[in-house]
This record gives structure tokens, C-alpha cells and sequence, in this order.
């Protein structure tokens, strides 16, 4: 009897000893695509943070969404007349970044080409933003903490912090809609 104790004792062992060596590799599997996946989230949202151009209350002015984001797309501009771009490229990124539909964009009339819009010739702030925290919200969203340094066309560069509210949008190009980033400034430009 004793014998047979022992050799079930033993043999219950050793499945403990086989299962726990087969369990955490397993685990470690599951691990890995968390990380990949944060990596492609923090990848996408420095990618679309070093794309946008529209800080603070300029998410409150549609005008100035849409002069800021052709800041974004100045490399898309037309080739016979590099001071316009097409209307349909800002207005698609508009969408695509901010999920915001733009209907009439205004324009001078002395300015007005059909189709397209004017880039306003004008000296301009640059951002390079590198993420540092991605947290996630219950409702799917995530809030972005980034280093940005800020280039402004008249004065010195500083580096500073944005949070930034990312939503998902399966229609959007990027997957992901910027609802607002907020920019600290120096107490100088307050």
C-alpha cells in the first residue's frame, strides 16, 4: 500500500513538474503580442502627433484646423502651382486626423481656385513629438503623453509636454481620430 502511495505521489509530481515546464512558455507567447501591440500603438500615435499642427483651442476654430493642417501637407501640394493644394487632400486628412467633416472651406475670392486651397504664405511653428506614456481609457480611447519640441519660426526651439485624447475610428486612414491635444506652453505664452 505504501508503494502505491509512493508511486502516486511521485507520479503527480512529475505531471506538476511537466505541466508548470509546458505553462510558462505559454504564458511568455501571450506576453509577447502586448508588447508588440504597444509598440505599434505608440508608433501610429507618434506618427500621427508628428503630423498634427492644431494644439489647445485651436480645435475650437475650424478655419484654423484647416489652415494648420495644410501645414501637414505641404508636401502634397500642387506641382504647376505650388501655392495651392487640393481641396479634396485637406479635406480628407482633416477627417482622417481629427474626424471632423469639412463641408465649405472659406476662402478670399482673390485667392479662390476651384478645387483647391490657398496656402497662405506665412512662417510657422514645427513639432516633433516622441510618445512617453500610452494610457488606456475604459471607453477605448487612450490619452497620450508626448515629448514635443516646439520650433517656432521666431524664436527659440523649447521642449515641452502634450496630452493628447486618441479615439478609434475604423473609418479613418489611421485608425485612431486626435479629439483634442493639449500643449504646455511657457508661462511666457499663456
Amino acid at each position: 500500500m505504501k508503494k502505491k502511495i509512493f508511486i502516486l505521489a511521485a507520479s503527480l509530481c512529475a505531471l506538476i513538474v511537466f505541466a508548470c515546464a509546458f505553462a510558462a512558455p505559454s504564458a511568455e507567447v501571450k506576453a509577447a503580442p502586448a508588447a508588440e501591440e504597444n509598440t505599434a500603438l505608440a508608433a501610429r500615435f507618434q506618427n500621427m502627433l508628428n503630423r498634427n499642427y492644431v494644439y489647445n483651442a485651436d480645435f475650437e476654430d475650424l478655419d484654423v484646423i484647416t489652415e494648420n493642417s495644410v501645414l501637414a501637407l505641404l508636401d502634397r501640394r500642387d506641382t504647376d502651382e505650388p501655392e495651392y493644394i487640393s481641396e479634396a487632400v485637406v479635406t480628407g486628412f482633416i477627417k482622417d486626423m481629427y474626424g471632423i467633416e469639412i463641408t465649405d472651406i472659406t476662402q478670399d475670392e482673390s485667392i479662390y481656385k476651384e478645387g483647391y486651397v490657398y496656402i497662405v504664405p506665412r512662417g510657422f511653428t514645427s513639432y516633433v513629438s516622441t510618445v512617453k506614456d500610452i494610457a488606456g481609457n475604459e471607453d477605448g480611447s487612450f490619452t497620450v503623453t508626448s515629448s514635443v519640441t516646439v520650433d517656432p519660426h521666431d524664436s527659440e526651439a523649447f521642449v515641452t509636454e502634450a496630452k493628447t485624447l486618441f479615439v478609434p475610428n475604423e473609418k479613418s486612414a489611421f485608425g485612431y481620430n486626435i479629439i483634442y491635444s493639449d500643449l504646455k506652453l511657457p508661462a511666457s505664452d499663456i
